[in-house]
């Protein structure tokens, strides 16, 4: 997938947003290298608490870094 979108789809950036309380998709999304960009706090209420939606990102240059061979 992540080829599909920096190669075919000519995309800068891939921007995944994951609740704070998924820490296996956290972890997942860390894996793959992207990197945690930023917080909304208390971003969604639910079953009577509030939870954070954590931004991430990984850029092209850092997709190719990682996974296309020279």
């Amino acid at each position: 997938m992540l080829d599909y979108g920096f190669s075919k789809l000519n995309l800068h950036r891939i921007e995944p947003r994951v609740y704070d309380h998924n820490e296996r998709g956290i972890y997942v999304y860390e894996k793959l290298g992207f990197k945690k960009e930023g917080v909304l706090r208390e971003y969604l209420f639910s079953h009577r608490r509030y939870y954070d939606l954590i931004i991430m990102s990984m850029l092209e240059n850092e997709y190719r870094k990682k996974y296309v061979t020279k």
